[in-house]
């Protein structure tokens, strides 16, 4: 966001929360549970599941990161301009391009 001073304030804001959101998830990953019981433990897996997946939910409504930050997007792909989130165009390409398919 520095080197680009030229943003729109609009895009800047949603940006500036996508790394707040991204904080969020990191620091709730690196909290350290050690010491804790077998029971609390699970409660605390289940606390943090819950965390991140709204944290998730919340980093999505702020649209499609910048390209500089995800690279191109891939064969098959765009990003929705009034969403800013990826769109299938062409499900062939795109399973192509898909790692984990």
């Amino acid at each position: 966001l520095e080197k680009h001073p030229e943003l729109e304030p609009e895009k800047r804001q949603k940006y500036e929360s996508q790394i707040d959101v991204l904080k969020r998830i990191c620091a709730e990953y690196e909290r350290d549970d050690q010491g804790t019981t077998e029971n609390a433990a699970t409660e605390l897996t289940k606390d943090r599941f819950e965390t991140i997946s709204t944290l998730m939910v919340e980093l999505q409504s702020y649209g499609y990161p910048p390209e500089e930050l995800v690279g191109i997007t891939p064969p098959g792909w765009s990003v929705d301009p009034t969403s800013g989130l990826p769109a299938i165009d062409d499900v062939h390409k795109a399973s192509e391009s898909c790692n984990v398919m």
